[in-house]
């Protein structure tokens, strides 16, 4: 029997060849010339071969039982490779006339030696490249075949006989498995050579002729004698490369092999599945189309051909650009579907996933003996433990995982929980693509219980790979080449770097990105690194006690508590990921959950027409704060302040100011809004952009509303707020300070005892006095008059400040009692004083580089060196015009007030309280000087001091002096006044004439009118304002200093006179009475006589030692 099948199988080989014939003819023909005379010979020759090949074919039925096995396999193999055997066919008919007749002896010679030694011809296998038969034998044994289909199915039957008689033969299976194992191999040495044939046949019109022939029409070579044979060998030729890859191609598509079906149980506790077609899709059937034409060369059997058409379908949801679509029918879509839809409701109907994933199966998933089976479970479990199981089963997991994610059906568990919803919800929505799923999370509301925990566990297991989110890959996939390209997939990096980069995204791709950003943040559970690093703050610092795998324990409130917790995280990876989320926030209000929440109504009615995105609607919100609901105002009021802490959660600043950032703050790290006060200090450089210029303005202006507002100022001064300000502000609505926590601290700057706080106050100050909106209440009590008198002035660097102060005398009470005040503040430091510290820059570097910034000691610093040749003209113009300015009101000269104060309080209450801008406290302090203190006395001397030195004709403190200056000092030099300083050094030596003339001036009730004297009130203002040369220069001496400070402790502690003073109080000389006398003499006469018995000691020569030297000599 098995002699016959391989005489069969030749008659089908032979066949086959003339079933592609006429293809290659086609081919052949356009590219043949006439033919010559030779040609027929040729198909003589292709004769006398097929006779050949019909004799070996018989000798070959002759063989044993065993040789014969071997025959059939390798009769099998040949059938598998269809193509190559019919390329051996027509290399044989190419075979020339002469040469039939040699291989015909030759044949003959070989069958009777093969007769006599048939033990050894049984060890050697069957060889398909010997020579075929003759034209004449293919004519008769092709008509016996009906179609290379029965003839294949004839082939496989018989082959199943052989495999049953092989299992009885175990003695000779090795033997057969050799030989078959040559069979093959020589059926592909025939392959190799009929392909040289083919090309060459191709070449000559005859062969093309021949070729063509059908089976019906076949004749004996005889007629082709007549003709001359080819005058030489035919090569290959332009063109053949073409029809030969035509031919490869078909060769491939008949070299594939049916797999048949079987029962698989690889898990030996789930259900066995009866496996088809190898664990694949039929290639003949729904999809044998677009099989031919996009996976011909694929081999069927384990979900080959399934995954070929599936990466052709997925090309068709993310279409390349500048590439064709695949074109696959919507049966084919569904067969690949069902096909894995069944696949995956069992393990063992899986045969690579049962295979890869048996060992972890077993480990992780064997429980049906206690829960009992259900559809998907198996696959299920190992799903949830992937992290644990085996490379290859892992890789196998994710196939299944793409394709549930790809088709809800092929996701047992999910499509059992949300048919009906799908059915109800998403009707009409094509399968596929993920488009299910995705319409069921756009209607989460609307979904069942049961649906929503199924999609919730399948979003969470897709989490870590984008792949996975089939939308969101279809819709990013080019945004993921661009910005993503060298990112691996997997752990969520993909994600996370579109999150980085979602500035850029086109539109579709920010879509979906953010629609997954605003899932994460109402569940957590749904970032797989946030769970991972976090997991130990989320369980301890958030208290946090459900299942991060049940959707039952859904709580949104752990990112939010994650992020109040944010600065006491200590590792490293968790604080990033929050901060993230915090960003996240900070740019988009459908990432903030409890303020989308709180202000969902609010928005509604105020910012409907802002789009999310860029902090828009956060910005909106906060500017109508007043409209807004207590619930809204109240939560957007802490999410402002949490968003203080880094310029990374000031979206619109951080945007605006990327270069500056770049430029000035490249290396301060970002956290503590450090670079947020870089970008403050150098917001006046030349390089400084507009934008950023105007985002740090309004950052200014914001922070200005309220000190929590201000981190740094927030964390330095909470401490003295409590202590210095409380109950200021303890509004819980939401509601702004106002600047009243401001205004207590500045104006109580000095009893601030964190240094930290008082120089974040002070800063606050620099900024109040730069632009007048960043005193909030100022800039209220101000409004109507920067209208009416400085509307066309922009705001900034004191501009606005000036323009009122300019029209001080037309100003509101309001304003102009708010402008004084924040004067005050200005004369404390020159850093405060925008004109001074611009015009004085040079100055203060060259005369004041080392005096402290504070308590006017810079000022002072410069008006005491205001004479000096190098001063300029601008910075002397800013100093004179701040000394005339401090007569106005005691409170701008910080020494005198910081002195005085005490006094004020005790003498001068009523004219301080009017405020006036007419010097009344320093004239109170001038009328009452010798009942001040002595350190008002000196401060009120050196500011009349002062005031001469920059005199002007009506100042409110000198103006009792306007005319004895015009009669004895303008008088005779009438541009003394433009000079600083002059017209006090006239005074002064006018009442030092005065002092020598009338040493009893100052005892006299009435001093008597001299014309060409100072006149008394005149006299007391200069007398206040210059003591005499000599008594300064006593007072400054440092032994009398320290003398005077011991006599005045003895004074104070015995009550005895030590000190002799004038009438102010102040230091003229010591007088020492009764006791003090005695002992003062005493120790005089004492020191006298010590002095006498030294000096008497000294002439006459005696030694000072008590005792006497003597010093011996050494003897040489």
């Amino acid at each position: 029997m098995k002699a016959r099948l391989v005489l069969g199988l030749v008659v089908v080989l032979g066949f086959i060849a003339l079933q592609l014939a006429p293809g290659i003819s086609a081919q052949a023909a356009a590219a043949a010339k006439p033919a010559d005379a030779g040609a027929a010979g040729d198909a003589a020759k292709t004769g006398a071969a097929a006779t050949t090949g019909g004799a070996a074919a018989k000798t070959g039925g002759a063989k044993g039982n065993a040789g014969s096995a071997a025959i059939a396999k390798a009769a099998a193999a040949a059938a598998k490779a269809a193509a190559a055997a019919a390329e051996a066919v027509t290399a044989a008919v190419e075979a020339s006339e002469k040469e039939d007749a040699e291989a015909n002896a030759e044949a003959e010679a070989a069958a009777a030696e093969e007769e006599d030694d048939e033990e050894e011809e049984q060890a050697q296998p069957a060889k398909t490249d010997e020579p075929a038969k003759t034209s004449a034998a293919i004519a008769t044994d092709v008509k016996q075949a009906t179609d290379k289909q029965a003839a294949a199915k004839v082939v496989a039957a018989e082959q199943e006989d052989d495999d049953a008689e092989e299992e009885d033969e175990e003695e000779e299976e090795e033997e057969e498995d050799d030989q078959g194992l040559k069979a093959v191999k020589a059926a592909a040495d025939a392959k190799a050579a009929a392909a040289g044939a083919a090309t060459a046949a191709a070449t000559t019109k005859t062969d093309a002729a021949a070729v063509s022939t059908t089976a019906a029409d076949a004749k004996p070579a005889a007629a082709a004698d007549d003709k001359p044979a080819a005058t030489g060998d035919a090569k290959p030729q332009g063109g053949q490369g073409q029809g030969q890859a035509g031919q490869n191609q078909n060769q491939n598509k008949k070299q594939r092999q049916k797999q048949g079906a079987f029962n698989n149980k690889a898990v030996d506790f789930a259900p066995a599945a009866n496996v088809t077609f190898g664990d694949d899709i039929d290639d003949e059937g729904k999809c044998a189309k677009e099989i031919e034409e996009y996976c011909d060369d694929v081999d069927e059997g384990e979900g080959k051909l399934a995954d070929c058409i599936s990466e052709e379908i997925a090309a068709t949801e993310v279409p390349d650009a500048g590439e064709e679509v695949p074109d696959i029918s919507d049966e084919c879509r569904e067969e690949v579907y069902q096909f894995k839809i069944q696949r995956n409701s069992n393990i063992n109907a899986n045969v690579p996933l049962a295979k890869a994933c048996k060992v972890d199966a077993d480990k992780f998933c064997n429980v049906t003996w206690f829960f009992g089976y259900k559809a998907g479970q198996v696959i299920a479990c190992l799903r949830d433990v992937k992290s644990q199981v085996s490379k290859p089963c892992k890789q196998q997991l994710f196939k299944v995982m793409l394709e549930a994610a790809i088709d809800i059906r092929a996701d047992p568990m999910l499509y059992e929980a949300c048919k009906e919803d799908t059915d109800t919800l998403c009707k009409g929505v094509k399968n596929g693509g993920g488009r299910i799923q995705a319409c069921l999370r756009d209607k989460r509301m609307q979904l069942s219980w049961a649906c929503e925990e199924q999609l919730f566990r399948q979003e969470m297991e897709n989490a870590d790979d984008i792949r996975l989110s089939v939308r969101l890959f279809a819709k990013c996939l080019p945004d993921k080449r661009k910005f993503c390209k060298d990112i691996e997939p997997g752990n969520a990096r993909t994600k996370d770097c579109l999150e980085e980069n979602r500035e850029d995204l086109s539109t579709g791709c920010r879509e979906e990105v953010d629609s997954m950003i605003e899932r994460r943040v109402r569940d957590f559970r749904l970032d797989s690194r946030l769970r991972s690093v976090c997991e130990n703050e989320i369980f301890n610092m958030c208290a946090y006690f459900g299942d991060l795998d049940d959707i039952d324990t859904y709580d949104s409130s752990v990112i939010n508590c994650l992020q109040d917790y944010s600065s006491e995280i200590k590792n490293a990876e968790c604080k990033s990921q929050v901060k993230k989320y915090l960003q996240l926030a900070s740019q988009d209000i459908r990432f903030d959950v409890p303020l989308a929440e709180a202000c969902f109504e609010d928005r509604q009615k105020l910012c409907s027409n802002v789009p999310p995105g860029s902090a828009r609607v956060i910005r909106c919100l906060s500017t109508n704060r007043d409209m807004l609901s207590p619930v809204c105002r109240a939560t957007l009021f802490d999410e402002e302040v949490r968003f203080s802490e880094n310029i990374d959660f000031q979206f619109p600043m951080k945007s605006a100011c990327s270069r500056e950032i770049d430029r000035f703050c490249k290396n301060v790290p970002h956290g503590g809004a450090k670079v947020i006060r870089c970008l403050q200090d150098n917001k006046n450089e030349k390089e400084f952009g507009k934008a950023c210029t105007d985002e740090l303005n309004s950052y200014e202006l914001e922070i200005s509303k309220d000190y929590r507002f201000n981190y740094r100022l927030h964390k330095a001064c909470q401490k003295d707020v409590d202590k210095l300000c409380p109950g200021l502000c303890q509004n819980s609505d939401g509601s702004t300070c106002g600047g009243k926590v401001l205004r207590c601290l500045t104006d109580k700057i000095d009893d601030i005892s964190d240094e930290a706080c008082k120089k974040e106050v002070y800063y606050y100050e620099k900024m109040e006095v730069s632009n007048f909106k960043n005193d909030i209440l100022l800039a209220e009590a101000c409004r109507s008059d920067v209208e009416q008198f400085c509307s066309g002035i922009e705001a900034g660097e004191g501009r606005v400040h000036k323009c009122l102060r300019d029209n001080r005398k037309r100003l509101s009470d309001s304003c102009r009692r708010e402008e004084l005040l924040l004067e005050e503040k200005e004369a404390n430091s020159i850093e405060l004083n925008v004109s001074l510290l611009k015009a004085c820059k040079a100055e203060r570097q060259l005369f004041c580089s080392n005096v402290q910034a504070g308590q006017a000691r810079v000022f002072r610093c410069l008006a005491e060196n205001m004479n000096d040749a190098d001063f300029g003209s601008g910075c002397k113009y800013q100093v004179v015009y701040k000394l005339q300015r401090r007569q106005a009101n005691w409170k701008l000269d910080p020494p005198l007030r910081k002195a005085c104060k005490s006094d004020v309080l005790l003498h001068c209450a009523s004219e301080d309280a009017a405020n006036s801008e007419e010097g009344l406290v320093y004239q109170c302090l001038i009328k009452n000087y010798d009942d001040i203190s002595g350190g008002c006395q000196k401060e009120i001397g050196r500011a009349v001091h002062m005031a001469f030195f920059v005199w002007q004709p009506g100042a409110p403190m000198t103006h009792e002096c306007d005319d004895d200056i015009n009669r004895l000092c303008l008088n005779e030099r009438p541009n003394m006044a433009s000079r600083p300083g002059a017209v006090g050094t006239c005074l002064a030596t006018l009442l030092e004439k005065q002092d020598r003339s009338s040493p009893a001036r100052l005892l006299q009730a009435q001093p008597t009118y001299n014309p060409a004297m100072l006149s008394p009130q005149c006299t007391k203002l200069a007398d206040i304002a210059e003591p005499p040369n000599m008594k300064q220069a006593f007072e400054s001496s440092l032994t009398f200093a320290l003398l005077k400070d011991q006599l005045e402790k003895i004074e104070v502690a015995t009550g005895i006179p030590t000190v002799t003073r004038d009438r102010r109080g102040q230091a003229q000389g010591v007088s020492l009475t009764g006791w003090m006398a005695m002992l003062g003499m005493t120790a005089l006469i004492v020191l006298i006589i010590y002095g006498a018995y030294a000096g008497y000691k000294h002439m006459r020569g005696g030694s000072d030692r008590d005792y006497t030297l003597v010093v011996k000599h050494q003897p040489k």
